[in-house]
């Protein structure tokens, strides 16, 4: 993946719906498989769990959108820093220095690793829902567990949004040709 002049180039890709969908998939199977045999053994679900999955979907989208901000730049931000003479922020797609481009690359992993294990744990908590929507009915405990199950579905559901838009939001605009030094 080198060139021999420049160094590797960079690999990291943006993570695919179809990545998304089977770790969905393979967290809602498993899950039903377990819960099915094991339901009297699992720990009772809680509330504050979801809350903390919550935050953190939170905390991603603030990244994302900060991000953003930093690397597309509005155009009415843009305008008003020329008129007051202001360096609003680099140029759209630039980048102050190495330190800058690492922590965009930091945004962006992070996004892909959060956006996996998301969908992850939502194919989980959905397979426990389902499963306890199923049985509620009949078992009491399932009955008192499927608010708590619902919560959490939703709650992974928008940590992988989240996360995915922190991914979306470290990409980094193409530069016009007119921009760039002339190479010799």
């Amino acid at each position: 993946m080198s060139d021999g002049k420049h160094g590797p180039t960079p690999s990291l890709r943006p993570t695919a719906p179809s990545t998304l969908a089977v770790a969905a998939l393979v967290g809602a199977a498993l899950t039903l498989l377990l819960v099915a045999r094991f339901y009297q053994q699992a720990p009772d679900l809680a509330w504050y769990n979801s809350v903390v999955v919550l935050a953190l979907a939170a905390l991603l989208a603030w990244l994302a959108w900060t991000t953003r901000k930093t690397l597309h730049p509005s155009k009415k931000r843009l305008q008003q820093a020329a008129i007051d003479g202001s360096d609003p922020s680099p140029a759209p797609g630039r980048l102050d220095g190495p330190e800058h481009a690492l922590q965009i690359a930091r945004f962006a992993v992070l996004g892909k690793a959060a956006s996996i294990a998301g969908a992850a744990f939502f194919g989980a908590y959905l397979g426990f829902t389902v499963w306890l929507a199923v049985q509620a009915g009949r078992l009491t405990a399932a009955a008192s567990d499927l608010p708590a199950a619902v919560l959490g579905t939703v709650a992974c559901a928008a940590l992988t949004a989240a996360a995915v838009w922190l991914e979306h939001s470290c990409r980094i605009p193409p530069q016009d040709e007119s921009d760039r030094p002339a190479r010799p």
